[in-house]
């Protein structure tokens, strides 16, 4: 298989089963050779809100992937620190795989968000941006709408649309089922539930 790897970032507070259901869409419409999950230190859009520690998040992610050979983990925005912008981590991963095809894993609803990005034309000239999209989504619409962006980066994105398996899991909702004392089993991997409550994260 040709050298093909997936990026997916986020602050993965909690990783849940719908960031693992997206990954394993983008191996199989990509055919990637892996996804490298990478942990963010402090989102562009997020720097006002409280996240668990770097090293819970990080803990997390590697053990809910430690069994798919198709998955790793890149803690290179942690070490980073500061604000984690993509642009970086591009830059970061290309040189890690010089000769590698890399493919940014996004959703719809960052897409309609590229314009606020930081360098966005250069992350597309270091890789392809592949938007996973929930079936029904009118991303076309969307992006006519609410994507400032100059026409070339707009036809160039519409060509990496692929429709993905409909997932409705947020890290948010989850965070907010432990707060409340419910249940999260079906949400998370077995090994990150057991690691929150072993460290009592999101609780109280």
């Amino acid at each position: 298989m040709a050298n093909r790897i997936g990026i997916m970032g986020g602050s993965f507070d909690p990783i849940h089963f719908g960031h693992l259901i997206v990954a394993q869409d983008a191996i199989e419409r990509l055919e990637l050779s892996r996804v490298i999950f990478i942990p963010a230190a402090t989102p562009p859009h997020k720097q006002h809100i409280q996240q668990v520690a770097a090293e819970h998040r990080l803990n997390m992610l590697k053990l809910a992937v430690e069994t798919d050979l198709r998955f790793s983990v890149s803690d290179i925005e942690l070490k980073r620190g500061g604000v984690s912008y993509t642009v970086d981590t591009v830059h970061e991963v290309r040189r890690q795989f010089a000769d590698a095809e890399l493919f940014l894993i996004i959703g719809s609803d960052t897409l309609t968000e590229l314009d606020t990005w930081r360098n966005v034309s250069e992350i597309m000239d270091l890789c392809e941006i592949a938007t996973f999209i929930r079936p029904g989504d009118d991303v076309q619409c969307e992006m006519d709408k609410h994507v400032r962006l100059g026409e070339t980066c707009k036809e160039k994105l519409m060509k990496n649309l692929i429709e993905a398996h409909r997932v409705e899991i947020s890290s948010t909702e989850i965070r907010m089922r432990l707060a409340e004392g419910l249940s999260i089993r079906y949400l998370v991997p077995p090994e990150a539930e057991m690691y929150i409550f072993e460290h009592g994260l999101y609780i109280g």
